[in-house]
């Protein structure tokens, strides 16, 4: 299982991704108040109302900046505004674009934390998980719960490579059920041409990515909040709505 490095570059502010290319945007999810209300103006009322039904505050706001930072990302994508990205869930519950760019442009969202990541593609499906690491876990009794074979492997380790072993399985599974859409697998069995990687996000974190037949591998990038962005393509919006 390759690791990605840990270089994540300033994401570019429009992209034209080629068919199969995956994208990987890392998103600190911990921003100035300011920030975070200007962000918020671009959600839908579901993503709103989804923000709210979390019990802490701190996890409501990132749940804001994370579906933010998923519209701005998009919107680099398909050169349409952030707030005017329209979204829709499979049984699942998986969220898709709809919309011209729907059919080919696939996402996926995962966060924990003060981290969010969000993984892109043209032509293929994507999956990412990132877990941080619980040192009050029962990782042992996790993995045999859970990681069927799996769980032999990480019996024999000491306490704290076993724990890091476990959360790097578990994400390999949550990353690749999140692609195919399915329940997280016992045995994982990752077919061809689908592939996986780990994601070096940072310390006491673990993080994977699955992607269908990539035509090479993913770019990492960091996203920073394009505040200023929104407020100066706002006021475009509103000019031509008065000319």
């Amino acid at each position: 299982m390759r690791t990605l490095p840990g270089s994540w570059d300033p994401g570019p502010a429009r992209v034209e991704p080629a068919d199969r290319r995956v994208h990987v945007w890392r998103v600190p999810l911990d921003v100035a108040p300011a920030h975070r209300a200007q962000l918020s103006t671009s959600l839908s009322r579901e993503e709103e109302e989804r923000a709210r039904h979390c019990r802490m505050p701190v996890n409501r706001d990132r749940s804001v900046v994370a579906w933010a930072a998923v519209r701005d990302v998009l919107s680099r994508y398909t050169g349409t505004h952030p707030g005017s990205l329209c979204f829709v869930r499979g049984p699942r519950g998986r969220p898709r674009l709809t919309g011209p760019h729907g059919a080919r442009l696939d996402f996926n969202l995962s966060h924990s934390r003060a981290v969010a990541l969000i993984a892109v593609a043209r032509g293929g499906r994507v999956g990412v998980d990132v877990e941080t690491i619980d040192p009050s876990l029962d990782h042992r009794a996790m993995a045999r719960r859970f990681l069927g074979p799996d769980a032999a492997v990480i019996r024999e380790l000491p306490d704290a490579a076993g724990r890091l072993e476990f959360f790097t399985r578990w994400t390999w599974r949550e990353a690749y059920a999140k692609a195919v859409d399915c329940p997280i697998p016992r045995t994982l069995d990752v077919p061809a041409p689908w592939r996986l990687w780990n994601l070096a996000v940072g310390p006491g974190v673990r993080a994977a990515l699955a992607a269908h037949a990539p035509t090479g591998p993913p770019c990492c990038w960091q996203w920073e909040a394009p505040t200023e962005r929104f407020r100066q393509e706002e006021e475009s919006e509103e000019h031509n709505g008065h000319a």
